[in-house]
């Protein structure tokens, strides 16, 4: 009896170290059955669909057809971190069925028949929605409190998302600064699945940033928006900053002591002190019109943005792969890296703004918003605010 529960010990030891290993930083599980192999797991930061399935040992080939096949009805770059997949296979490798759920609702499945043809559809899961509301106060940073709170991972970040025109919750936090919201739950009816939805009405209160408020909206064609209370998007032609930074080590300024020429002359940037190598991005879509050495900027690239705006990047220790003179770039797309080349004492970004030709001080100038709400809509979008802002009343009774 004492040899059996040995044995007994062992297996389950074994069966607890395979589960374990099996579990990744992802969150992806693998589970396996006489017939097929099962595995799932979340979207992270910095992947893609094209990166999960090749990780999950699918064939380059099946890979294009997979996602192809998905593209009719779903488009793959509207990945988010967070998302969930499972992918079906049999204990030979063989492709059987891929299911995307877009953080949503709807849950995409694509297929192979035993033709070898793929063929996709859409399922919406039958949830109830509920409507529930977190606030609280900042102590050391908004993450932090959100979960202390009861909040997820997830929902901290989606409300970054909606201020990341207005708020560097990097740096513009502050101890006491508060937060509140109300975001849609959904589950079904024996509570075995939980859904976070979107935040519906968000504010945020800083001694450093002021109050910002979000309100969404959703159009005939079921696109979403955030909106402040004056109807303008909350999402900005220009990101309100090229990269995560420790500090600004030199501000805009005519008259500026340079600490190497040891003379006064003007500083028409802001310089973003940060580690060496750090992702440099475009503050906004546009094309590349120089990229390569320039004088005292020492590796340089500039992207025109419209007829009004160009912004520099100056001081960079390499550029992105892609990025050359002519080159299209995208809101948020690496460019460079930091560096200290060209007349520079330290690693930093030098980082300029013309606006119709000028130098501007870029943390002074008011970015102009993506889009307005339509005349036409005023008054479904007024009605709409008092509902929400009535929301956030109760939350804070």
């Amino acid at each position: 009896m004492k040899l059996e529960k040995k044995y007994f010990l062992i297996s389950f030891l074994v069966l607890m170290f395979l589960f374990l290993f099996l579990l990744n930083r992802k969150g992806k599980l693998v589970f396996f059955s006489p017939q097929v192999v099962i595995s799932s797991g979340t979207v992270a930061y910095g992947d893609s669909l094209f990166c999960i399935l090749i990780e999950e040992n699918i064939s380059l080939e099946e890979t294009h057809k997979i996602i192809q096949t998905l593209s009719t009805i779903f488009n793959p770059k509207n990945c988010q971190p967070g998302d969930s997949y499972k992918l079906l296979k049999s204990i030979e490798n063989e492709f059987l069925s891929f299911e995307y759920g877009d953080g949503s609702l709807n849950i995409y499945k694509v297929k192979k028949d035993s033709s070898g043809s793929y063929f996709v559809n859409k399922e919406k899961l039958n949830l109830k929605k509920n409507l529930l509301g977190l606030k609280g106060e900042i102590k050391s940073s908004l993450y932090e409190a959100i979960i202390e709170q009861g909040g997820t991972a997830e929902l901290a970040m989606k409300f970054t998302d909606i201020f990341a025109w207005q708020i560097d919750f990097l740096t513009e936090t502050r101890a006491g600064d508060t937060y509140e919201f109300v975001w849609e739950k959904y589950e079904n009816e024996d509570k075995k699945i939980f859904l976070d939805g979107n935040i519906v009405v968000a504010r945020y209160q800083g001694k450093e940033s002021s109050v910002h408020t979000a309100i969404l909206y959703e159009d005939e064609k079921g696109n979403c928006e955030y909106y402040n209370l004056e109807g303008e998007s909350l999402r900005k032609k220009f990101l309100r900053a090229p990269l995560n930074y420790r500090r600004i080590s030199s501000f805009f300024s005519y008259r500026r002591f340079h600490p190497i020429l040891r003379h006064v002359c003007p500083h028409l940037a802001i310089d973003y002190a940060a580690p060496q190598g750090t992702p440099v991005v475009s503050i906004g879509d546009g094309r590349v019109t120089f990229c390569g050495w320039e004088g005292d900027y020492g590796k340089l690239v500039i992207v025109r943005h419209n007829n009004v705006y160009t912004s520099y990047y100056g001081h960079l220790s390499r550029y992105a792969k892609g990025i050359k003179t002519g080159a299209k770039v995208k809101q948020g797309q690496v460019i460079g890296y930091v560096g200290s080349t060209g007349l520079a004492k330290g690693a930093h970004l030098d980082f300029r703004l013309k606006k119709y030709g000028k130098f501007v001080n870029f943390l002074k100038v008011k970015l102009p918003a993506i889009k307005y709400i339509e005349k036409e809509k005023t008054v479904h979008f007024e009605e709409l605010k008092k509902e929400k802002l009535k929301q956030l009343a109760r939350l804070a009774n």
